[in-house]
């Protein structure tokens, strides 16, 4: 099982989840930044880990996709509650093509995360999970 962490509370770390032809790459980013006091205080308690996303399985580029040499890039809102439970997923941004956007969202579905934690409490929020279909 791969797995995907962000590197700050604001960054995001890309991941090549498969070096297979057609696998796709995935990052894990916050809708919100945290407010600076946030960031300084978590910090300074060393209590602090951003959001992490392990996928279940590599996103791969649809076989009807590929073989129209389509490719893109899929933003899936993903809205996850303290516990890392995936609340609701939705096409945030489409690539343009509903093949690449189905296997986003099956993708942002199967997956599995953790939560931020901020001043060492378990927080819930809104990320954006992005697979880039292009790679």
């Amino acid at each position: 099982m791969n797995t995907v962490r962000i590197a700050g509370i604001a960054g995001a770390l890309t991941l090549a989840l498969s070096a297979t032809a057609g696998a796709a790459t995935i990052r894990l980013a916050p809708l919100t930044a945290p407010l600076a006091a946030d960031t300084v205080s978590a910090t300074l308690s060393g209590c602090s880990a951003a959001a992490s996303v392990a996928a279940a399985a590599p996103a791969v580029l649809p076989t009807i996709a590929a073989s129209q040499n389509i490719t893109g890039v899929t933003a899936v809102r993903v809205a996850l509650d303290r516990r890392g439970t995936l609340t609701g997923a939705s096409v945030l941004a489409s690539s343009g093509n509903p093949w690449l956007d189905r296997a986003a969202l099956s993708a942002a579905r199967l997956s599995r995360f953790a939560p931020e934690v901020r001043n060492c409490e378990r927080v819930g929020g809104e990320y954006a999970f992005l697979v880039d279909f292009s790679d």
